[in-house]
């Protein structure tokens, strides 16, 4: 079906990527992060690598999109061990391929598990990892990464002083691509006394029964911050956002006051988003919010203070109290 290739015998110096899988299917954040790192691939002279860790090949879902992606190959490892995530397996899996490859990079989505296992993976290698990374850039052939810091205030650019360079990419910043030529498919082969044994036993798996957020390809959004006050003012958004048929963001503090789940932050930290409409509650706008959301086609602010951050970056600003607002809004349009 495609070419097998011994671990040993893999070509070295390429852009790795981590192809993650779920119930047989890729998530498209791995599909995501392979629009700038192609870039990066062309500017270095090297090819970029899908590395996908999976259970059978005949129950992927998507081959499709992955044979259409910007990957220059793909590589598979196959082991019925590798059906579930397992943090002490995958990592050993991939710092064998690390070793043999010799990347000059290896990148993941910034989702759970990629944020799970990038910094056992750079630990393990003993080198530097950079965080929630939202733009990539090369200059004197070095690879160059931009992401807040120093409370998320500022945008630091940081290079990388060990090999291979590792930095887990926020979710939803890039969109998409896809490719005109097939990648190349092969098949890791592993020395037959590799372990393939884990600490962790996967009993059962019950899925969550919370349906997921669709922030990240949602039209419209509407998003609170502290200024909604409270917890009950802000529960309010989900009356708002069903009567719109929007879905319902939030900032990183109101996040961690327990007013709505994390899944919903928008931000560095969290969601980037791009709706048609984006409708800010009581939100200043500090840099780690607005980088997740900054390329909304319309802005609409509600806030108190006219100088605030994302008043000033608005279409249409209203200055006043967001909390009497959303009651009249919902009013409104209930009537």
């Amino acid at each position: 079906m495609f070419e097998k290739i011994k671990l040993e015998n893999l070509p070295k110096g390429n852009i790795l990527t981590f192809g993650e899988f779920y119930k047989g299917k890729l998530h498209n954040s791995s599909l995501e992060i392979l629009s700038p790192l192609k870039n990066i691939a062309k500017s270095l002279n090297k090819k970029l690598i899908l590395v996908c860790l999976i259970d059978s090949f005949k129950n992927i879902k998507n081959l499709k999109e992955i044979k259409k992606s910007l990957a220059d190959e793909v590589w598979f490892v196959i082991n019925s061990e590798l059906k579930d995530f397992k943090d002490d397996l995958y990592t050993e899996v991939l710092t064998q391929i690390i070793k043999s490859s010799q990347p000059y990079g290896f990148f993941f989505p910034a989702t759970k598990i990629g944020m799970s296992l990038a910094p056992r993976i750079a630990g393990a290698l003993k080198v530097g990892l950079c965080a929630h990374v939202n733009y990539l850039e090369v200059k004197d052939n070095q690879i160059v990464m931009s992401r807040p810091t120093y409370g998320e205030n500022i945008i630091a650019k940081l290079v990388s002083k060990s090999f291979p360079v590792m930095a887990t990419i926020s979710l939803g910043v890039f969109n998409i691509k896809y490719g005109k030529e097939e990648p190349l498919m092969k098949e890791i082969i592993f020395p037959e006394n590799f372990s393939w044994s884990s600490k962790l036993k996967i009993r059962n798996f019950i899925p969550s029964k919370k349906k997921p957020t669709k922030l990240s390809t949602a039209k419209v959004v509407v998003s609170g911050g502290r200024g909604l006050k409270n917890k009950e003012t802000f529960q309010k958004l989900f009356e708002l956002a069903e009567i719109l048929g929007a879905e319902v963001g939030a900032t990183r503090p109101v996040c961690y006051e327990g007013w709505v789940e994390e899944e919903r932050m928008i931000g560095v930290s969290g969601v980037t988003v791009k709706p048609k409409v984006y409708i800010g509650f009581g939100i200043s706008g500090a840099l780690q919010h607005t980088v997740g959301m900054e390329n909304s086609e319309f802005i609409v602010a509600i806030n108190i203070d006219k100088e605030a951050p994302l008043v000033k970056m608005a279409n249409l600003a209203l200055i006043c109290d967001a909390r009497k607002i959303l009651e009249l809004l919902l009013k409104k349009l209930k009537s």
